[in-house]
């Protein structure tokens, strides 16, 4: 079995895009979470996960990205989920977990949205 990759880059604006290749569940999570808190202790609020090469996640995954999700809330921002695979997508919606992400096609979507969300948080 292949371990999890994950590619951390940032856009122009400072947002990092996580891009995650491999299976997330109980043996490879503990990267993703590593890769999320230390995101958001350099006090990265918004933050974009590229899942298109993503198969298979399972509830220990889950797990990580909501409490990622509920951190980011807590800083003002959000977790965007960009690319999701079907079966992916398919484990938020069974969980009814899709409530509570960002969930877009692309990346310039997801992009449009955390501009769109700092513009209404400066503007209150």
């Amino acid at each position: 079995m292949a371990g999890l990759e994950i590619e951390t880059t940032e856009t122009d604006a400072g947002v990092p895009v996580v891009s995650i290749r491999g299976e997330i569940d109980l043996h490879t999570c503990p990267q993703l979470r590593t890769t999320l808190q230390r995101l958001m202790e350099a006090k990265k609020e918004h933050i974009v996960l590229n899942l298109a090469e993503v198969p298979y996640l399972d509830s220990a995954a889950l797990g990580i990205l909501v409490d990622a999700v509920r951190r980011a809330r807590e800083m003002g921002g959000g977790i965007y989920l960009v690319q999701v695979t079907p079966f992916v997508l398919r484990a938020f919606e069974i969980t009814r977990l899709i409530k509570i992400f960002q969930v877009h096609d692309t990346l310039g979507s997801a992009l449009e949205a955390i501009v769109a969300r700092q513009g209404a948080r400066t503007e209150a």
